[in-house]
């Protein structure tokens, strides 16, 4: 008879408990993260084996892409379809405020999946940070004389380019190559790294105070120029974001708002260059609070 197992993940001052119902070959991306395990964790995701499918009685609220979305009496249900078995077993994520949640997988496909055990992207972790009042920003983060220093944009446009010439020319250590998490403690923003890395490969658990907020784009000459309101909408378009959850819609925007007014936030048009880093190092770090 299988015996539970448990093992813990950390990162941006969250703790997340994992309990199986056997041994898993897990990804790099949590292997990278393992903690000892603590007595109340931010979240638990315990493994439910189905042999019956998931009905829910209501609609779902929301459609994106495959992935269905209900609000049932016990919190939020998010059914994977395309990843359900042919008995009509799904893959599932219910996420409950009291932080135990479950995930759900088909009985007989759950030998499958357990040997590479990437769940990363079943987990709703948007809406579990928003919970714990934090958003998932799509951004690198490095963490540089005890400061975070995010580099935010769409893909392709640099930002773990930028990251790794701040690690080459500043010694700068990079936490994460492509979403950061932003969270608020006793009216502080911190930047710092999370399981989700898009393919950087990099998965750090340190935070630190935010220095400030580089939106980048590609230039052929190297400016730096500073943002206020107008920082809000790249920001948000940037944010992963339930925008059929009006609590979320307005717990980001007044997450930013209040953001804006603490950090700061330049548009960083840029080379992949040293010139570059060094531009956007003097302008953060200029009044030498951080050096």
């Amino acid at each position: 008879m299988n015996r539970e197992i448990s093992f813990c993940i950390r990162f941006s001052g969250l703790t997340l408990r994992f309990v199986l119902p056997t041994t898993v070959n897990l990804p790099e991306n949590f292997t990278s993260l393992i903690c000892e395990d603590v007595e109340n964790p931010t979240a638990e995701y315990k493994v439910c084996l189905l042999k019956t499918p998931l009905c829910p009685e209501s609609k779902p609220i929301s459609k994106e892409g495959d992935t269905h979305i209900y609000v049932t009496d016990k919190g939020c249900l998010r059914i994977y379809s395309a990843l359900t078995a042919d008995d009509g077993c799904q893959v599932a994520c219910l996420l409950c405020k009291n932080g135990k949640n479950i995930l759900y997988y088909p009985a007989k496909m759950w030998d499958y999946y357990r040997k590479y055990w990437h769940c990363t992207h079943l987990l709703a972790g948007e809406l579990l940070l928003m919970w714990h009042n934090a958003f998932l920003l799509h951004s690198s983060v490095v963490i540089l004389n005890g400061k975070a220093i995010l580099f935010c944009g769409p893909s392709g446009v640099g930002k773990s380019t930028q990251a790794t010439l701040w690690a080459q020319h500043l010694n700068a250590d990079i936490i994460n190559g492509d979403r950061c998490v932003i969270t608020k403690k006793d009216g502080i923003f911190y930047g710092g790294g999370s399981p989700w890395s898009g393919t950087s490969g990099i998965f750090k658990s340190e935070q630190a105070p935010i220095a400030g907020i580089l939106l980048l784009s590609k230039s052929n000459e190297n400016s730096i120029t500073g943002l206020k309101s107008e920082a809000f909408a790249p920001l948000y378009s940037q944010t992963t974001v339930n925008s059929w959850d009006r609590e979320f819609v307005d717990k980001v925007s007044d997450f930013y708002s209040e953001l804006l007014s603490k950090v700061s936030v330049y548009e960083l048009k840029c080379r992949p260059d040293k010139d570059a880093v060094m531009l956007a190092y003097n302008t953060l770090f200029k009044k030498g609070d951080f050096v």
